[in-house]
């Protein structure tokens, strides 16, 4: 059994993703490091636009803590947490790039309602996604 990710899942993912991004993107741009927000972008269409994700099977990646994601890609890339899908992408990956996405990730509020207020210069309650 073929365990690589073939060309055009890799393409599709990350297309889909992009697209994906583009929405929340228009409303929400805040990130400083636009090298952290590309590399993100091929995040989204598993873990939802800018991390955000709500009713599903994977982990969301906005607010999460720089160094919990880089040892998660870290774990990913070195086999010691298996991933058919992650291990592949982890591995393309350089530090410096999944060192701009952990910047990213960790500096996106956790909840989506949250940072889209942030957006609009509005304020938010806690609790209220």
């Amino acid at each position: 059994m073929n365990r690589q990710i073939s060309k055009g899942a890799m393409v599709a993912l990350m297309v889909g993703g992009t697209a994906m991004t583009l929405p929340l993107y228009a409303e929400t741009t805040t990130t400083a490091d636009p090298k952290g927000l590309m590399a993100a972008q091929t995040c989204a269409g598993c873990h939802g636009t800018k991390g955000y994700i709500e009713d599903s099977a994977y982990v969301p990646l906005a607010g999460m803590p720089r160094e919990r994601f880089i040892t998660a890609m870290e774990s990913f890339a070195d086999g010691s947490r298996p991933s058919t899908l992650m291990g592949p992408l982890a591995r393309a990956f350089t530090d410096e790039e999944i060192a701009a996405m952990a910047d990213y990730f960790a500096a996106q509020p956790k909840g989506r309602a949250q940072a889209i207020g942030q957006a609009k210069g509005q304020t938010v309650e806690q609790g209220e996604d």
